[in-house]
């Protein structure tokens, strides 16, 4: 089936966290993380930039010396190479105000996450979930899909209208032959020569309310709260796993590796 078309994508592989605690930084604690900017210059060097800040150029490291651990939800570590004092001061400076406590980290690509080992109550809920579904720095995938259609039917139910970077998707599907929150029965994704498959609803978190566009929190836990209400988990194994969350999208596992771009087809079965 056609499901439209490709409205944007995006990713990262580098992870924020705290000089002393090796613990990542999010913003669902650091909201105004949602107003840098990421792009790569004709170096191949990353650039960064935010609100009233000179751009940070960042050389990719490749030495093992800057191998680090960095520790996500409930601990869990992670590996990373350290990007410079450099970085971090850029960092510290536009999170915390001072030039010291934030640290900036580069995926490192041999190492590979077990998120059944970190997730085992998931596992047994979704069992569509596989190791090889796992993301480096994500909650739990390194791929999400969500609908323009998933968008709209929200927005009629809240005051204030949201759009997609709320949700952080990687990729944003657009048609008007769409039905609101379809994708959740997708089971196979194709777009351009990548394939993925389907793995679980993506649960919503205290993080959809940063307004993407400012970087402040919402005082009124919206869309999350109104997602609960509209759009929640809807099998029983699912909602003891992890409660009467709402969903807006869903969690892609990547089976066949392609190119995508914006405006490509999407097909789904």
């Amino acid at each position: 089936m056609n499901a439209g078309r490709i409205h944007f994508g995006q990713t990262s592989y580098f992870i924020a966290y705290g000089e002393d605690t090796h613990e990542f930084r999010t913003a669902r604690t650091f909201p105004k993380l949602v107003l840098i900017e990421t792009s790569i210059n004709n170096n191949g060097d990353a650039v960064f930039t935010a609100p009233d800040q000179n751009s940070l150029i960042v050389k990719l490291p490749k030495s093992e010396s800057e191998l680090t651990t960095v520790r996500l939800h409930n601990q869990w570590p992670v590996e990373a190479l350290d990007c410079g004092n450099d970085a971090g001061i850029w960092f510290s400076r536009f999170l915390l105000d001072k030039p010291s406590g934030i640290r900036l980290g580069y995926y490192r690509s041999q190492y590979k996450r077990n998120i059944k080992k970190q997730f085992p109550k998931r596992f047994n809920a979704f069992t569509k979930l596989r190791v090889d579904s796992a993301g480096i720095y994500s909650d739990l995938t390194s791929y999400h899909l969500l609908s323009e259609a998933s968008i709209q039917a929200l927005n009629t139910e809240l005051e204030i209208p949201v759009t997609a970077n709320n949700f952080r998707g990687n990729i944003v599907v657009d048609s008007t032959n769409l039905n609101a929150y379809a994708e959740e029965d997708w089971d196979w994704v194709r777009i351009g020569d990548a394939i993925f498959k389907n793995v679980k609803p993506c649960t919503r978190c205290i993080f959809t309310t940063v307004d993407p566009e400012t970087g402040v929190m919402s005082n009124h836990r919206e869309p999350m709260k109104c997602l609960e209400r509209i759009n929640g988990l809807k099998e029983a194994a699912h909602i003891n796993c992890e409660g009467k969350k709402g969903v807006m999208g869903i969690h892609l596992e990547l089976w066949k590796r392609g190119h995508i771009r914006v405006g490509d087809e999407v097909l789904v079965a």
